[in-house]
């Protein structure tokens, strides 16, 4: 009975993966004044991946972001997207994604389905996501690593606010493109 017991635990275990957030990124990009493009990322994170299969292709992941965590290099702009006119941070403290469902489309091309809540409002979004591998850490750990993207539109998580622009169009982009570069750790 012990050995079956300690077999199932193994498995579970191999099945479970924490992000390394020591070696992942979230990063965005956003068009400005209509010609250039603002860059970020949040720097606190945590999350899991729950995957029985070798390619990930059943992969169960959910993550939570510390709003508050963005950062664009520039202190003013960052105080200005924690606030109500974008994430309102103090009211919304996480931005979380659950995924829904993993779809193999591919060697290594993933589309991870699932739900994006920001300030209280949840849509679905799908991210395209390629498997790049495993391998054992210098430490021994087993990793697995991934590099995933998806655009957003801002506005339809209560993003609103914007200011026009004297030659024509808007200081922020609406669309969002994510990029996230993730490390995964048994």
């Amino acid at each position: 009975m012990t050995n079956v017991q300690e077999t199932t635990n193994t498995v579970e275990t191999k099945n479970n993966w924490k992000i390394d957030t020591a070696h992942t990124n979230i990063n965005f990009t956003v068009a400005h004044m209509v010609i250039a493009e603002v860059t970020g990322n949040f720097k606190e994170f945590e999350g899991t991946v729950t995957a029985s299969k070798e390619d990930f292709s059943d992969a169960v992941v959910d993550v939570t972001i510390k709003a508050a965590s963005i950062n664009t290099e520039n202190p003013d702009r960052d105080a200005h997207l924690r606030s109500a006119d974008f994430f309102d941070a103090e009211n919304h403290p996480v931005v979380t994604f659950k995924s829904t469902k993993t779809d193999l489309i591919g060697e290594g091309k993933l589309k991870i389905s699932g739900d994006l809540s920001i300030r209280g409002i949840t849509k679905q979004i799908v991210l395209d996501a390629k498997f790049k591998g495993k391998a054992v850490s210098p430490y021994g750990h087993m990793i697995a690593a991934f590099k995933a993207s998806a655009t957003i539109h801002r506005k339809e998580f209560g993003l609103q606010w914007n200011a026009a622009l004297e030659t024509g169009g808007f200081l922020v982009g609406e669309e969002i493109e994510l990029t996230l570069n993730v490390e995964v750790v048994q």
